[in-house]
């Protein structure tokens, strides 16, 4: 094998590795560590003031994230199996790659929840866009090979950037939001308020 075509192997073993490091396996979107890495790089790349209001003076681009998590899914798993469960979350993520802008950053972030990150989108337009996704994602309709349909539902919840200094930190507010969709009856959206 000449060195020129070990070269050209290696780079092509480096780009399936580092596809991995970044990308779900199952269902090809970003991972974890993949949506982490370009929401904040994305995040960085705007220019943020201190408070919603100073960015809003300013006429500063803003910012949010979705986060979302699959209703039942566990139940599903446990009752149709592990199969299905995955033909669910592959469904999930082929609606999140239809329904949002091409700019948008979004991943699984493990398990049934997914993230995403909007620039240039205010908690009303993360909440418009979250509602688009709520809708598609309902409308799926899972058939199993025994017959039985399986419909899907998610809980969503939405921050806009307003002081935190991390995609991580209004992850984290976002994901209480989601959590009180859940509790208030699953299959719906919930804007973080302090």
């Amino acid at each position: 094998m000449k060195i020129e075509d070990k070269i050209e192997a290696l780079e092509e073993e480096l780009k399936r590795l580092t596809k991995l490091v970044y990308h779900d396996e199952l269902t090809g979107i970003l991972n974890r560590r993949g949506f982490s890495k370009e929401a904040e790089e994305q995040f960085k790349s705007i220019s943020l003031g201190d408070t919603l209001v100073e960015r809003r003076t300013h006429n500063q681009i803003p910012y949010a994230v979705i986060f979302i998590d699959l209703d039942d899914f566990k139940k599903i798993n446990d009752t149709y199996g592990h199969a299905i469960g995955d033909i669910a979350l592959k469904t999930v993520s082929s609606v999140l790659a239809e329904q949002l802008r091409g700019g948008d950053v979004f991943g699984r972030w493990g398990g049934e929840e997914f993230v995403v990150g909007l620039l240039g989108a205010s908690a009303e337009l993360a909440r418009h866009v979250a509602e688009k996704l709520r809708v598609a994602i309902e409308r799926c309709v899972i058939k199993t090979e025994e017959g039985h349909s399986i419909n899907l539902s998610a809980s969503f919840g939405v921050k806009e950037h307003d002081n935190e200094k991390s995609v991580s930190e209004m992850l984290d507010s976002a994901d209480d939001a989601m959590y009180e969709a859940k509790k208030n009856g699953k299959n719906r959206v919930v804007v973080y308020k302090k």
